[in-house]
């Protein structure tokens, strides 16, 4: 398995592909499993797609101390420089998004393009989930992984996409449980995000940079997305109609076409 020491800790990643350099950052407590395999599938025929574990997830080390959004960042470049990659194209998806940016602004040189999904600045601009959503995910009423992924699915995709797609999210449940976040680290994961607050930053960011939300997420809400498209200088929006926080699933050719054209497009 590929591992790369980063700062304090042992980071497991993936590379898929040949081409410009393009990162996938994920979001809290997630591993490589909850990214669409189709979705890299599509990425790697155009780019050189390195995917990792943040600490704290997967298969990365789990060290039992607080996190940050800028530690998790600090990780990322460190990733790269140890892989030889100078400069790449960086994808961050709900936490992940919270990464890239931080990753834009502490380390600038590293960062060629900005796709964020799903994500916000973070601070007291933000908008926050529910306090239904924010229940239900913190409270797993003791259920098992498994279990408590079934329950949840509802505040990631939308009614429609899950009646119509059971056996794909089985089997992609199956695939995430194998590697699971304990609940300490997912605790820090928390901690590191709700902390987390660039808003003020924002107009700091020079590099081109696509955002992308489902208009129905019900994590991250849609008008989180809109704040950074109005606040970061070079950013495009597009938010994709009866799409969640899952829209990178649900609406995954047309999101395909939409990040390949944005990263390949010479302008």
């Amino acid at each position: 398995m590929p591992y790369a020491r980063t700062n304090d800790v042992n980071l497991y990643y993936e590379i898929h592909g040949d081409g410009p350099a393009l990162t996938l950052i994920m979001g809290l407590g997630g591993n490589l499993a909850m990214w669409d395999p189709e979705l890299i599938e599509g990425l790697a025929r155009h780019f050189r797609v390195v995917a990792f574990e943040n600490r704290g997830s997967g298969r990365s080390d789990k060290p039992d101390h607080p996190y940050t959004i800028s530690v998790f960042a600090d990780d990322a470049a460190a990733l790269l420089s140890g892989l030889g990659i100078p400069r790449a194209h960086i994808f961050g998806a709900s936490m992940g998004g919270m990464i890239a940016l931080q990753l834009a602004l502490d380390h600038p040189g590293r960062v060629d393009r900005l796709v964020l999904c799903c994500t916000t600045p973070g601070g007291p601009h933000m908008t926050p989930p529910s306090l239904e959503t924010l229940e239900a995910i913190a409270n797993t009423d003791g259920l098992d992984p498994v279990e408590a992924t079934r329950k949840n699915r509802r505040f990631a995709f939308t009614p429609a996409f899950i009646a119509a797609h059971e056996d794909y999210l089985e089997a992609k449940l199956v695939r995430e449980v194998e590697h699971p976040t304990p609940p300490y680290a997912l605790a820090h994961h928390f901690a590191a995000a709700a902390h987390f607050n660039v808003y003020d930053r924002l107009p700091e960011i020079q590099h081109r940079t696509l955002v992308m939300v489902g208009r129905e997420d019900l994590m991250v809400p849609a008008t989180n997305s809109i704040l950074l498209a109005q606040h970061i200088t070079a950013a495009d929006l597009i938010m994709y109609a009866n799409a969640g926080h899952g829209f990178l699933t649900e609406r995954r050719d047309d999101c395909l076409e939409a990040i390949a054209g944005f990263l390949l497009t010479i302008r």
